[in-house]
């Protein structure tokens, strides 16, 4: 099911800012690199519009003999319940394939979705995940043989805040500068307002 996100910018002067929505992935650990899920960049008066699909992604990067040479996989859809396992045929890059059910079952609870580093030889990686194909989470340095798990609630985090930099991250204790939406299971439209009052930034939201 598709929901659709509207937020109307209805402060009178957004003074530059951008409003910035994350997704929190369950138990982040300290060095997780946290995405802007969505970036709006709306002026004082307009609205933006997103769309939250509840598909899941994953690729992993990982350095070539030149540290700067950044090595992306394939990206592959994943469910919940499912491990994918990233090896390096014949000394490749690394590649993602899924896993038998039983070393899923094994690893994972039917919430999580997983990845585990089978690469041979051994390539240290970084696993990246990804909601309806935007970025949520990095979770670097995955070692051999270590499964790194990714599991979410349809929670949304908003803030207003400088527009991010190319490549920008946040860390997991940004959270706590947020304000939380926790959007109707049945909801198909979600309307947000943003105001600002007194140099406070407040969100508003109406679903239906």
């Amino acid at each position: 099911m598709s929901t659709q996100f509207n937020v109307h910018m209805n402060a009178p002067d957004m003074q530059g800012k951008t409003v910035l929505v994350f997704l929190k992935p369950q138990n982040p650990q300290r060095n997780y690199r946290i995405h802007a899920w969505q970036v709006l960049t709306g002026s004082a008066g307009s609205t933006e519009s997103f769309q939250y699909v509840d598909v899941i992604s994953t690729d992993v990067t990982s350095s070539g003999e030149n540290a700067s040479n950044v090595i992306i996989s394939g990206r592959s859809i994943i469910n919940p319940g499912q491990l994918l396992q990233a090896t390096s045929p014949a000394g490749l890059s690394p590649s993602l394939q899924l896993a038998p059910t039983s070393m899923a079952q094994e690893k994972l609870t039917p919430a999580q979705c997983g990845v585990i580093n089978q690469t041979n030889p051994f390539i240290q990686f970084q696993s990246n995940w990804y909601v309806n194909d935007k970025p949520v989470v990095s979770m670097p340095y995955v070692d051999l043989n270590m499964t790194v798990s990714f599991e979410y609630e349809p929670h949304f985090y908003f803030m207003v805040a400088s527009p991010p930099m190319v490549g920008q991250t946040y860390i997991v204790q940004n959270f706590s500068d947020m304000t939380e939406y926790i959007m109707p299971i049945t909801a198909t439209n979600v309307d947000v307002g943003v105001t600002r009052d007194q140099g406070l930034w407040t969100f508003d939201f109406d679903a239906s």
